[in-house]
């Protein structure tokens, strides 16, 4: 359908709500409804029974209920490993190890980047697993979703074993076949890395700030008003007050972090076996080809379902839990996720009406024109984070953008490498920051934080890292095919340290007084 400039009302206007109310269900809802106004020539009712139909075929789409049964039952498993007690025992332990608020984080940092198979599944865990921790050390709900996202979808992109390397390199497969080049798609894939400055970027902000405490912006207002107030938040994910919790219903026993750790272990050795089984790799034993052949989003289903299963047996066996009693917890647990399940439901449904009206087309075909070859990396950035910000589709973003970037690169003499990363980086930004992006959504949840105050929180920072990225790509564009990308990584590492610091002296928490925040809260909170 092409509707012209009205293909990105929809997603500009649920955006605009959600950031202004705060509401990012119903702006959801609006922006749905919108969209299915213009597909239905403003027919009202014509508008209803075509959002109906679209948010169907969003919840009985394979994938979307995999990735719905993925988080009910995750939801289940906390629930379990709360009854347990070994999500309070791992982190008595945790807190024996960890004495500062800068370890809680650099923890935080550490899971993120070692659960790199699944953005999903990272998002979810990590943020569960630690927030008791980060709760502990007076570490803002904000912060702790911050890193979560950060990591959850920067390590996806810089680590070529990952549920989105097999998407990634069949479209790098096919756009290079399309080309006339003929080569190995992981191979390029590999020398792509390098060259992701945005994702590298957004790992090591993490690390920067943390340590050499650089908070800026709402960000740095959060953390201080964590600190001095002991407020971990305004408001939980669900819109409650801070101190509510989702599992004050479960009556622990007295668990060890064993209980914790061997259902967590299980799932990720597990989630990892399934992935190559999905892949054939049992077959053909060759890891390559089960990467670029697995199914994800049914590897983790797989692993789920079973380490829930096996939690229930092994809490019984223990004597910790009764079958029933594990049950129960599991039902708390599932019913946690139903906020999220709803928000994952319209948010795909926004990105379904976006596909339909073409938003995505409309934007690159507006942005993109004759240009020189050295500005392509950046242009294809540029409009990928636009893209992707307005949309909360990465995926998307990928399929529409790498069949444009590679032939475009190739005719215009231009770095095929820089510009396949322009791609990935842009959408990864969007994956951060975008209210509508799935992954936002997850790591918001699992940290019990308002989803509109994580995207506030996070803005600043994944936009400072995008400005930054921008160096990298003006250089490599510069430098041209073949050139390597040392130099334009000494740009950008210099470029965002010195950013770093002058946000810092700019923006710092010193610009916010207790008061002010207190009052601001308070405002904010009558207002719900």
């Amino acid at each position: 359908m092409d509707v012209g400039f009205w293909s990105v009302i929809p997603p500009l206007l649920t955006i605009a709500l959600a950031i202004i109310t705060k509401e990012v269900l119903m702006s959801l809802f609006i922006g749905v409804y919108t969209g299915c106004l213009i597909m239905s020539d403003w027919n009202p009712l014509a508008a209803m029974e075509e959002m109906v139909g679209i948010i169907i075929d969003c919840l009985t789409d394979p994938e979307g209920v995999q990735v719905i049964i993925i988080c009910v039952m995750l939801g289940g498993l906390i629930g379990l490993l709360v009854r347990s007690g070994g999500a309070a025992a791992f982190g008595e332990l945790l807190g024996r190890k960890i004495k500062t608020r800068k370890g809680a984080q650099g923890v935080t940092w550490l899971i993120g980047i070692l659960i790199f198979f699944d953005d999903y599944f990272n998002a979810l865990t990590n943020g569960s697993v630690m927030r008791p921790i980060s709760d502990k050390y007076m570490v803002s709900r904000e912060k702790l979703s911050y890193i979560v996202d950060s990591t959850s979808v920067g390590i996806c992109l810089v680590v070529p074993l990952s549920s989105w390397v097999a998407f990634i390199c069949s479209l790098i497969s096919d756009a290079f076949g399309k080309a006339g080049i003929e080569g190995d798609s992981f191979s390029y894939f590999i020398q792509c890395i390098p060259f992701n400055y945005y994702a590298w970027l957004s790992l090591l902000m993490v690390i920067v700030v943390v340590y050499l405490g650089l908070d800026f912006g709402p960000m740095a207002k959060a953390e201080k008003r964590t600190m001095e107030t002991g407020v971990l938040c305004d408001k939980t994910f669900s819109g409650g007050e801070a101190d509510e919790d989702d599992f004050s219903s479960i009556d622990p026993q007295p668990g060890k972090a064993v209980d914790l750790l061997a259902p967590i272990l299980l799932l990720i050795v597990l989630a990892l076996t399934f992935m190559l089984y999905t892949g054939g790799f049992f077959e053909s034993f060759s890891v390559l080809e089960a990467v670029n052949d697995m199914n994800g989003m049914l590897a983790l289903t797989y692993a789920i379902s079973l380490a829930v299963v096996f939690a229930i047996i092994f809490y019984a066996v223990k004597g910790l839990s009764k079958i029933t009693d594990s049950l129960a917890s599991f039902i708390v647990g599932t019913k946690s996720m139903l906020f999220v399940v709803i928000l994952l439901t319209f948010a795909w449904s926004i990105g379904s009406v976006s596909d339909e009206l073409g938003t995505a087309e409309y934007l690159v075909d507006i942005m993109v024109g004759s240009i020189p070859g050295s500005v392509l990396p950046l242009l294809i950035f540029a409009i990928s984070c636009i893209m992707t910000f307005a949309t909360g589709a990465s995926w998307g973003t990928y399929a529409i953008m790498i069949p444009l970037a590679v032939p475009l690169a190739v005719a215009m003499d231009a770095n095929v490498f820089a510009c396949i990363t322009a791609v990935l980086g842009g959408g990864g930004f969007g994956n951060h920051c975008s209210p509508l992006a799935d992954t936002a959504i997850l790591s918001s949840a699992s940290s019990n934080i308002r989803h509109t105050d994580h995207i506030k929180t996070q803005i600043p920072y994944s936009v400072t890292c995008a400005t930054v990225a921008c160096f990298g790509f003006i250089v490599s564009g510069i430098l041209g095919p073949g050139s390597s990308p040392l130099i334009p990584i000494v740009v950008v590492a210099v470029a965002f340290m010195a950013a770093l610091f002058v946000l810092n002296r700019l923006f710092g928490a010193n610009r916010y007084s207790i008061s002010h925040i207190e009052a601001e809260s308070s405002g904010d909170g009558d207002s719900q």
